[in-house]
């Protein structure tokens, strides 16, 4: 016959409280680590959403500078230096070049811009020539 004393149970208990205090301790902290890593995933994305928005306005504002007029008075003369310090940007010529019809591969090619900014210009001005 088994005989268990009261010290020997209180112990086996004891073990099996530990256990499961060590349990609930390591699933907490392996959620707080992925509630962690969740996060900075979604900084990730959105830091590049910035990046995007970013290559968008710089666009715009060569699409901006490109179309002020060359024989306005001094005071355009000198905006369109602060926009545009270089008067043949990459942008301001890949909008020329998406103007005229050229395709995003050809305007990459020739501007020295990448073939997602490229093709951003293009996208843009084929729904401008559209409207």
């Amino acid at each position: 016959m088994l005989v268990i004393t009261w010290p020997q149970l209180f112990y086996a208990s004891l073990i099996v409280v530990l256990f499961y205090i060590g349990e609930l301790l390591y699933f907490f902290f392996k959620q707080k680590k992925s509630n962690a890593q969740f996060l900075i995933q979604q900084q990730n994305s959105e830091i590049l959403a910035l990046k995007q928005d970013l290559e968008l306005i710089k666009i715009r504002l060569a699409a901006v500078a490109a179309s002020i007029p060359t024989d306005a008075n001094t005071s355009q003369d000198n905006l369109s230096s602060l926009i545009q310090q270089d008067p043949e940007s990459p942008y301001a010529h890949a909008i020329r070049l998406a103007q005229t019809g050229a395709d995003a591969p050809e305007v990459a090619a020739a501007c020295g811009i990448s073939r997602g900014e490229a093709d951003l210009i293009v996208a843009i001005y084929r729904s401008a020539e559209r409207n």
